[in-house]
Order: structure tokens, then C-alpha cells, then sequence
């Protein structure tokens, strides 16, 4: 299922891209962190039963992606 989820596999690459940004050590964790949130929060909401629980997940992993765009 998540093969054929678009932005799931847009967010694995994108967090593959940040592997290679050259930052200070605080703000390169930071920045792994969110982009690993991305998937993985696009990951688990796919799993949820209910529309209502889905969107909080992505919701979050939407936040996550607006984190990495302020690094």
C-alpha cells in the first residue's frame, strides 16, 4: 500500500536528500529528525481506520515538513 502512496515515497526521498545537507551538528539532527517524522507519521495515518485519525498524522507530518523548511 504505501508503494502506491505518492507522498509517502516523495517524503523517503526527501529525507534521503537531507542526509546530504552540510549543517552545524544541532541543527543537522534537528533537521533528520523532522524529515524521518515526515514518513513516518505519513505511515502510521495510512493505518488509521477512520478518516479523523488519519488527517492527524498527516497534519503532524505536514508540521514536521514546515519545521524542515525553517532549518
Amino acid at each position: 500500500m504505501l508503494k502506491d502512496f505518492k507522498t509517502y515515497q516523495l517524503s523517503l526521498q526527501f529525507y534521503q536528500a537531507c542526509l546530504g545537507i552540510k549543517l552545524p551538528r544541532h541543527l543537522k539532527d534537528q533537521l533528520l529528525r523532522a524529515s524521518s517524522s515526515i514518513p513516518l507519521n505519513l505511515a502510521e495515518g495510512s493505518a488509521k481506520p477512520t478518516k479523523r485519525d488519519q488527517m492527524k498524522f498527516y497534519f503532524i507530518s505536514f508540521g514536521s515538513l514546515r519545521e524542515c523548511q525553517a532549518s
